[in-house]
């Protein structure tokens, strides 16, 4: 029973993915979806300690790290100042624990990708 259900949320995963929303992952060791979307890092109070800003594809990719209260860090990733992606990680070494990506704009990020995932910038960011 659970690699019937194992299964049919690969294939749920496979056809998402084949939609063309712009996210096809190089690599997927660890991702997972999650329909109603993952929980998103709270920042309130939290002033970042850094700021990167790439040019990648036509997208202004901007990359904010927030150490947190419980000793690990959080990065807010936006492109074209829309936010599609936060980085979690619970010490202040990589890799990362996990990072969180909303594919289609909608504002909940459903995907969730393990340290040794690779991911692209999501199709919606660059409209």
């Amino acid at each position: 029973m659970k690699k019937n259900k194992t299964l049919k949320k690969f294939l749920a995963g496979l056809f998402f993915l084949s939609l063309g929303q712009g996210i096809h992952p190089f690599s997927s060791i660890g991702q997972q979806m999650k329909w109603d979307g993952w929980p998103v890092p709270d920042l309130k109070g939290l002033v970042p300690y850094s700021v990167s800003i790439q040019k990648i594809d036509d997208v202004e990719k901007i990359t904010e790290r927030f150490h947190t209260p419980s000793g690990g860090h959080v990065a807010r990733i936006m492109g074209n100042g829309k936010v599609f992606a936060y980085a979690v990680d619970r010490d202040q070494d990589p890799p990362i624990d996990s990072l969180i990506l909303d594919p289609d704009g909608s504002g909940k990020f459903t995907l969730k990708y393990g340290p040794e995932d690779l991911y692209l910038i999501p199709e919606w960011v660059s409209r």
